[in-house]
């Protein structure tokens, strides 16, 4: 070897190894929390119940709702909706800058305080734990330590149990389903992993954790890319040869192989993270306006309460109202599933066979809710693609965007995984820019998600690149290959930082 390749092999050598003290930190963290991953979702508490617990309520013998909204002078309301509280149908009427109050359907009389007995009644049925075991309920209107905005559903009430466990219930009293389960243990390993791979330690300034994030990735990258080169230089030298089995041949062999990996993990991470980002940075659009009371008329009324229901929600925005009812004859195939338990089903799906038959079950379409819109003078029953409009018009403050199909999703797959927690939904394709398409959850009106092409594709990418969700692989093959990848780069960076150490002590 000539004086000017060693020169340019040491200069390689140089910066792997100062580029790989830095990259270390974060190998190490997002390695070590990266294998906690699979473990806590195994770890997630499961739910006894998957449905929400409602009975049917035949509307013809109910009291109508004008009649109640009236008698209680309630000018305005945000969201109304039908709800099960110890074996009794209630009308939920939330009201804007105010509690929800509750009124029976059957005698009219407002029971005070149901809004708690809903969330503890509902936390009971969730979890099957006696309720004589609850020991706190408290209202939940923001994110917070163990209810992370990964939930995405507020306002929610977490009731907590007094069990060695130490579980916590997070349920939604408005669609009467389950927000999430937390225990003690689950929660530790949610901020090892907050800390670790999400730099939680930094979240008091988004923008510091978001410039170091990036440059640790950066940093990792370079030290990878370095180290391939300084391999395929070093390879043909005689030292190299000569020297087997020492740390340092370890870290030269092991690290290689090991490269790729955190090449790929790296560059998806960084993605990821600067996709997040912008994300978090689009504008809303407002989901949540008042109506006018006037506007639910007996007329409306007697043309739409016709018979028994499992489920009704009425919304809108000043005197236009929108309707969503679920007659009994649909059976709960409409109704909002536990998302919880969705992805409990998932992870306990086994081979090809429970694959399989996974695929024919979402094959068959439920029978879809009924839509309706109601104004001062008229009661038209809507189409998906008539809702998505009205609906979508009144979000976007009459700028409606050009739709080119609607189409409703009852299962978490593709694009619409776990992470959007509402179902069912109706997914509005549009024409504009980037195939912009709009998740709607029609029961209480909410924007699920907005997603783009290139939010899909990075949605897919790190999905299948980063998490290695591969469908037609065994969960347990890779959340082994999963575990292992991330352990193996943390072994990775520490070897690299002892023999750094050790070289200068």
């Amino acid at each position: 070897m000539s004086n000017q390749q060693r020169k340019i092999q040491r200069g390689w050598l140089f910066w792997h190894q100062w580029i790989g003290v830095i990259a270390c930190i974060g190998m190490v963290l997002w390695g070590l929390s990266g294998a906690s991953h699979p473990m806590m979702s195994r770890l997630q508490p499961a739910p006894r119940q998957f449905m929400p617990p409602l009975q049917a309520v035949d509307l013809r013998q109910a009291v109508p709702l004008p009649a109640i909204l009236q008698q209680q002078a309630i000018t305005q309301f945000q969201h109304i909706s039908l709800v099960s509280l110890a074996g009794q149908g209630y009308y939920r009427i939330a009201l804007p800058n105010a509690d929800p109050r509750y009124f029976s359907v059957t005698s009219g009389a407002e029971r005070v305080g149901a809004e708690q007995a809903a969330a503890k009644s509902l936390a009971t049925y969730y979890t099957g734990l006696q309720a004589q075991s609850i020991r706190a309920v408290q209202a939940v209107i923001e994110f917070e330590p163990d209810y992370h905005p990964v939930n995405r559903l507020l306002p929610v009430w977490k009731v907590a149990y007094a069990d060695a466990a130490g579980l916590r219930a997070y349920v939604d009293t408005e669609q009467s389903r389950l927000a999430t389960l937390v225990d003690d243990r689950r929660a530790f390993l949610t901020k090892v992993f907050q800390f670790g791979h999400n730099w939680s330690f930094l979240q008091a300034c988004s923008t510091l954790q978001l410039a170091v994030a990036t440059l640790v990735l950066a940093l990792i990258l370079a030290s990878a890319v370095t180290g391939i080169i300084l391999y395929i230089k070093q390879r043909k030298t005689a030292p190299y040869r000569l020297k087997r089995w020492g740390l340092q041949w370890w870290h030269r062999e092991f690290g290689l192989w090991v490269s790729l990996v955190i090449l790929l993990l790296a560059s998806t991470g960084l993605f990821h993270l600067w996709m997040s980002d912008i994300q978090q940075r689009r504008p809303i659009l407002h989901t949540v306006f008042a109506s006018d009371s006037a506007a639910l008329s007996e007329t409306a009324w007697s043309q739409l309460a016709t018979g028994p229901v499992l489920k009704l929600d009425i919304y809108g925005r000043g005197s236009t109202l929108f309707w969503q009812i679920i007659p009994v004859s649909s059976g709960t195939q409409g109704l909002p599933s536990a998302q919880v338990a969705a992805m409990h089903q998932h992870h306990q799906q086994q081979g090809q066979h429970q694959h399989d038959q996974h695929h024919a079950a979402m094959s068959h379409a439920p029978a879809a809710p009924a839509l309706w819109l109601t104004g001062p003078h008229e009661v038209t029953a809507l189409t998906p693609e008539a809702y998505a409009s009205a609906w979508l018009t009144i979000m976007a403050e009459n700028t409606l965007p050009a739709i080119a199909s609607v189409q409703w999703i009852t299962t978490f797959a593709n694009e619409y995984g776990f992470i959007f927690k509402r179902l069912p939904v109706l997914k509005v394709q549009t024409t504009q820019a980037h195939h912009a398409r709009f998740y709607l959850e029609p029961a209480t009106g909410a924007l699920a998600a907005n997603i783009d092409d290139t939010d899909g594709m990075e949605g897919f990418i790190f999905a299948y690149l980063h998490k290695w969700s591969f469908q037609s692989v065994n969960k347990d093959v890779r959340d082994l290959l999963a575990i292992f990848a991330a352990l193996a780069v943390s072994l990775t960076g520490l070897l690299g930082a002892y023999l750094f150490a050790r070289k200068r002590s």
